[in-house]
């Protein structure tokens, strides 16, 4: 049987987790069609080879068009439509970088044999449970709905402005009508009766200006309590689901939703920075005793400023952590010499900003007491964002070419360390940029996950036990000192992430004897594994009883 049919006998929960990462990159329909042929094809291999990548690519739309034809006869009009889109999607985005489409399928199949693992598992894990809880759901959409209600506030304010400056016009013009008036004669019952309706229209205009003031402050204040709180939280809620998709977990979603709403925040913000610019040059026009304007403006406009520059820093993600294309399974861990790919993006995704942001790569940019061992990045490291390189059309840059070497030091510093000590150095690579829009300019600087270099490609289970390790039992995202004195973690977890290593390379987990010998592997006795606390020692150092070498 087909992994593809196996999938479709899933309970319905595992079959939304499926639907999850199907969209627009890799359509179902194509997956469903195309299933057997999809499945005999060496997806992982051509991820890293762009002349196998470009044949696959070339067969895929071959396929397709053999679909095309079998399904013009059967004049099946919606399959012809959807078909034909596909067509042009292969034939569009992927021509110039064939091995993004290998790396996506290769991605998905993996994902459909976690998720068969995990259906087949008697028990869902803790790890998994986590990311999975309904009140994270919950929060997503009461996110959703705030954005899209202060969205709405923006704009009626808009009309509100609009009106206020009609308004103001017209108090212009009867008052240099009434100007004019008082030349003949300024005691006339015309003249006073005009200047009690003019002052009526002074105190309308002041009401509105303070209701427009007010208006505005309820925005931004909606705007700071909703990336005060839930915005942060959705955010980091992601940056943890990255840490365990890392790891062989889930793969995570939700950086498209949390782009929308960071893009929909920056519009507001520019929208009622503009409505403040407009209300300062209706006080150039008119001012008075106890203007609201020059009084609220400012203290506004400051708001507005600082949580701009807020929302810029916290949209600058790594959105695909540093890894060797050589070892697309194991993220985070780079070899001296080797090129290494990382992927970067901007949630607030505005048209002015395509190509106008040029972002800077570094390694260990801001440690100097960690390790012994220095590293330079060689290769293009200075690179501008762009929406047309991504498949979804989002802000981002990707660096593909980028080589980490090691800096000869003093004398005896390089290579006198021991196996342990060089795969438990953490080292970060950083990236800066700088955005000027609006007469605004932000400096941006984010970073991966700590990684692990190698020189010697045997260093590398001990290396990629250092990522487990690290992402595992912290979300800190760089806490580069975390193996001077690493935590226990829970054993639970650990044999649940064993599981998904399995599961990546296999295509099925383990089952609960298997996991009850790993356990006993680990500890030297059996146990109940589901409170016990496992040392790093004991996992990556000690030899296991009567062995040679480490678990």
């Amino acid at each position: 049987m087909s992994q593809w049919s196996q999938v479709q006998q899933l309970e319905i929960k595992f079959l939304e987790q499926v639907d999850q990462f199907y969209d627009d990159n890799f359509p179902m329909e194509i997956r469903h069609l195309l299933a057997q042929w999809i499945e005999s094809q060496d997806w992982e291999a051509a991820a890293n080879n762009e002349a196998m990548a470009m044949i696959l690519l070339q067969n895929l739309i071959i396929q397709v068009d053999e679909q095309l034809d079998r399904v013009s006869q059967e004049k099946n009009l919606l399959l012809i439509h959807n078909l034909k889109r596909v067509r042009k999607l292969l034939q569009g985005k992927y021509h110039g970088n064939p091995m993004h489409i290998a790396v996506i399928i290769s991605n998905c199949l993996r994902e459909e044999r976690r998720i068969l693992a995990a259906a087949s598992m008697p028990v869902q894990g803790p790890l998994e449970k986590s990311l999975q809880s309904s009140v994270v759901s919950e929060r997503q959409r009461n996110v959703e709905h705030k954005v899209s209600a202060i969205k709405n506030s923006a704009q009626m304010t808009d009309q509100d402005v609009k009106y206020l400056e009609d308004l103001q016009e017209e108090f212009d013009f009867r008052y240099k009508t009434i100007q004019s008036l008082e030349q003949n004669d300024k005691n006339s019952a015309l003249i006073k009766q005009e200047m009690l309706a003019l002052q009526a229209m002074l105190n309308t205009l002041d009401y509105k200006r303070k209701e427009v003031l007010s208006k505005i402050g309820r925005v931004i204040h909606e705007i700071d309590m909703l990336m005060s709180n839930m915005l942060t939280e959705e955010l980091l809620d992601w940056k943890r689901r990255q840490q365990i998709a890392c790891i062989g977990g889930p793969l995570h979603g939700g950086l498209d939703q949390l782009q929308n709403c960071f893009t929909l925040l920056a519009e507001s913000l520019f929208q009622v920075r503009r409505q403040l610019e407009k209300l300062d040059e209706l006080l150039t026009r008119l001012t008075y005793d106890g203007d609201p304007i020059p009084v609220q403006r400012p203290q506004l406009l400051e708001k507005v400023n600082f949580l701009l520059y807020n929302l810029f820093r916290n949209s600058f993600v790594v959105e695909r952590q540093p890894c060797m294309p050589t070892h697309p399974q194991r993220p985070m861990v780079l070899k001296t010499l080797i090129q290494f790919t990382v992927k970067l993006r901007l949630l607030i995704k505005l048209p002015e900003l395509n190509y106008q942001i040029r972002v800077k790569a570094t390694i260990d940019k801001n440690v100097s007491t960690v390790s012994n061992r220095r590293f330079v990045l060689c290769g293009t490291h200075v690179k501008a964002m762009n929406m047309d390189e991504s498949a979804n059309g989002s802000l981002s840059v990707e660096f593909r070419h980028l080589q980490p070497k090691e800096m000869k030091t003093s004398a005896g510093s390089k290579g006198n360390e021991g196996p342990h000590m060089v795969t438990e150095e953490l080292h970060s690579i950083s990236f800066e940029t700088q955005v000027c829009l609006y007469g605004l300019t932000i400096n941006l600087e984010t970073s991966s996950l700590p990684v692990v270099m190698i020189s010697n490609v045997s260093q590398l289970p001990n290396a990629w036990a250092s990522i487990i390790w690290y992402n595992l039992s912290t979300n800190d995202p760089q806490n580069l000192s975390f193996f001077n004195n690493p935590p226990a973690a829970t054993l639970s977890q650990l044999l649940e992430v064993l599981s998904w290593q399995f599961s990546s390379y296999v295509g099925r987990g383990l089952n609960s004897e298997q996991l009850n010998m790993l356990a006993e592997k680990l500890t030297g006795q059996q146990v109940s594994y589901n409170d016990y606390q496992l040392s790093w020692a004991k996992f990556c150092k000690e030899h296991l009883p009567g062995k040679s070498f480490t678990f």
